[in-house]
This record gives C-alpha cells, sequence and structure tokens, in this order.
C-alpha cells in the first residue's frame, strides 16, 4: 500500500505549555481537512492525553508528530507519531481499561485515546524516510504510540439502485430479543457496506452486543475493510463479543471485498458457479487474528448470500432461483431452514442486470 504524508508538523514536548501548543496545531490541521467541530473535538482529547501522558508517565520529554495521512485508495485520515523517553508499556491491554494507572492519575488517558482513534499502534515500524526526517538524533526516545483517524465521507443520504436487497431475521423463539442482526449502509450511489452479525449465544447479552458492532459498523463504514474489523474488535471489548460477516459492494468497479471472523457462512453466486466466502475463527471482542480481506469481482446478475449459524447448510443453492427476489428467497430459506434453538439470519444482495 502507497502512503502518502503531507503538512506534517513535528513538535517538541517538554513543558506542560506544550500539552496546548499541540492542542491547537493537531486541531488547526483537522479543521483544513474538513473534519467537523465535533470530530476536531475528538482530535483535540486525543493529542491532550498523548502529550499529558509524555509529561506525566513519559520521562518528562518527547515528540509529536502530525501529519495529513492518504493511502492509494485515497482514503484521508489525522495521523500523530507520540514518541517519549518514558519506561514504556508493560501490559497495553490492561491501561487501556479505565481506572488503570501506575501513578497518582485517573488511568483513563489510554482508553480515551483507543476510543478516539481508528488505530492504534504501540511502537510500530517506521519506514526509514520517516524516521531520518523527523525522529534522527532522538535515539533516546524508546516508545512510540502511532494512532490515526480516518476523515469521514460526506454522508450519503440515498441508496445503491444497482442492489436489490433481501433480508430476513428471527430470535431464537421463546426469546423477546433477537442476537443476531444485519445492516446496509450506503456511502455513495455506488458503494455500499453490508454485514450479518451473530452475538454469542442468545438474549439479552448476545442482543446488545450484536447491536453495538451494527452501530460501530454504520458510524465507521468509510473505514477500509480491515481497519473497520479491528475497530469492531476494540469496540466490542467487555461485551459478550460476536460473529461477522462484512461486505464492501463497488458497482462502479465492479469488485466486493470480504472479511469475515466465526462462522457466518457467505457464498458467491453466479451463471459462472459459486464462490465461498472464507471467514477465519475467533469471537469479534475476545480473540481475533488480524483480518484477512479477500477480493472478488461482483458483476450483474450475480447475487451474495449471508447467513448465521441459526440457518442449516442442509439446502442446496439449486433450491433457489437467483433471478427471484431477494427478499422473497430470504423468507423462503428463514422459514424453511432455521434452527428452532437459536437466532437466525439471513441477507442476500443481487446486483441488478
Amino acid at each position: 500500500m502507497e502512503i502518502k504524508r503531507k503538512n506534517i508538523l513535528s513538535l517538541q514536548i517538554d513543558h506542560e505549555s506544550d500539552v496546548g501548543v499541540c492542542r491547537r496545531k493537531a486541531v488547526n490541521l483537522a479543521s483544513q481537512m474538513g473534519f467537523d467541530e465535533v470530530k476536531s473535538g475528538e482530535v483535540a482529547i486525543m493529542v491532550t492525553e498523548l502529550v499529558t501522558n509524555v509529561i506525566k508517565h513519559g520521562g518528562g520529554s518527547g515528540k509529536l508528530v502530525i501529519c495529513h495521512y492518504s493511502d492509494d485508495q485515497n482514503h484521508q485520515a489525522i495521523e500523530f507519531w507520540c514518541c517519549d523517553s518514558g519506561e514504556g508499556i508493560r501490559d497495553f491491554r490492561k491501561v487501556l481499561k479505565d481506572g488503570f494507572s501506575e501513578k497518582n492519575s485517573l488511568g483513563i488517558g489510554m482508553g480515551t485515546i483507543r476510543r478516539f482513534s481508528d488505530e492504534m499502534d504501540i511502537n510500530p515500524p517506521f519506514a526509514s524516510e520517516f524516521r531520518e526526517t523527523y525522529f534522527s538524533g532522538h535515539s533516546h526516545f524508546k516508545n512510540c504510540i502511532r494512532t490515526l483517524k480516518y476523515l469521514p465521507n460526506r454522508h450519503w443520504m440515498g441508496t445503491n439502485r444497482k442492489l436489490e436487497i433481501g433480508a430476513a431475521s428471527r430470535s431464537k423463539p421463546g426469546e423477546s430479543l433477537n442476537g443476531d442482526t444485519y445492516l446496509v449502509t450506503h456511502l455513495g450511489p455506488g458503494l455500499s457496506v453490508a454485514a450479518v452479525i451473530d452475538g454469542l449465544g442468545h438474549g439479552g447479552e448476545a442482543h446488545l452486543a450484536s447491536q453495538l458492532a451494527r452501530e460501530q459498523i454504520i458510524l465507521k463504514s468509510e473505514l477500509p475493510v480491515s481497519t473497520l474489523m479491528q475497530h469492531i474488535h476494540n469496540s466490542l471489548q467487555g461485551t459478550r463479543g460476536t460473529t461477522i460477516g462484512l461486505i464492501r459492494i463497488d458497482t462502479n468497479t465492479h469488485r466486493l471485498s470480504f472479511s469475515g471472523i466465526g462462522n457466518i457462512e457467505g457464498f458467491i453466486y453466479s451463471p459462472d458457479g459459486k464462490k465461498t466466502l472464507m471467514s477465519y475463527g475467533g469471537i469479534m471482542g475476545h480473540n481475533m487474528r488480524k483480518p484477512r480481506v479477500f477480493d472478488f469481482d461482483f458483476k450483474p446478475g450475480d447475487s451474495i448470500c449471508m447467513y448465521s449459524d441459526g440457518i442449516t447448510s442442509r439446502w442446496k443453492i439449486d433450491d433457489i432461483d437467483w433471478t427471484e427476489n431477494p427478499q422473497r428467497n430470504a423468507e423462503y430459506l428463514l422459514n424453511q431452514f432455521s434452527r428452532p434453538n437459536d437466532d437466525a439470519t439471513i441477507l442476500i444482495i443481487r446486483y441488478a442486470l
């Protein structure tokens, strides 16, 4: 992936007064990039916590580098590299929990940075040119935190008219709350994101986890698929967890990207045959391998089908007329092949001819 950085600011951190300087510089760049007032406020909080952490816990000396970041798919973000000379973080997972502190502080800083970041890494590798330009002569820096906050796309109020969508979902018989859910959201007239989500187990706890995942996908749907999967995983920590099948459809390029964790089944059906979607084992919010993203052709006449394990796999692809309305097919499969002891959800999206 080709990464470009511009409008790079390199700021020294030595004194408490540097907190305000760094915050103002970061907010100014965020505003120039197009972040709204709310998101610029989140940037201000992130930088305040990063720089304060250097002063209080990072040996009192450090450096903050701020960049306008873009990748080869034109995703725009504000990026921060914050390095210090402290003793480092012994247990990263522990410090992300609010209330943990090794010094006399509230212990909410790292958790706040994590919540407002779309990506966060501890001591990631530096590109050699980037290190030489902005961190040469600073061999005493022992620890670095890199965070990234993506610039949201302008909200699209329309739909993707090239897609026909059908979905059916029900809770486990006897349960009032459904632990499964699904979503389809449109980022533009030719770009859509969809998912099937299965909260672990069933009932209220499963419902809470699946709804939280659904909410995060809608809020962050402009993120690259792998980044979005990581963001969902981070957001679900402390919940029962979920399995997820996530897709991004681009009808401008006739391409589809898929990433899955857990037992969400899926395939693409086309006149040329069936392509199975491969999910990796794990539970979002608990244990997840690095997300893999698989890219496929997705052309007019093709359909994609994803379903939770509340739908049995006893049905055959030839049982369905894939030229039929997807809603009718989804309802038929739910009624005929759902398990009596689990929540069940199926989503079918057809690229109209």
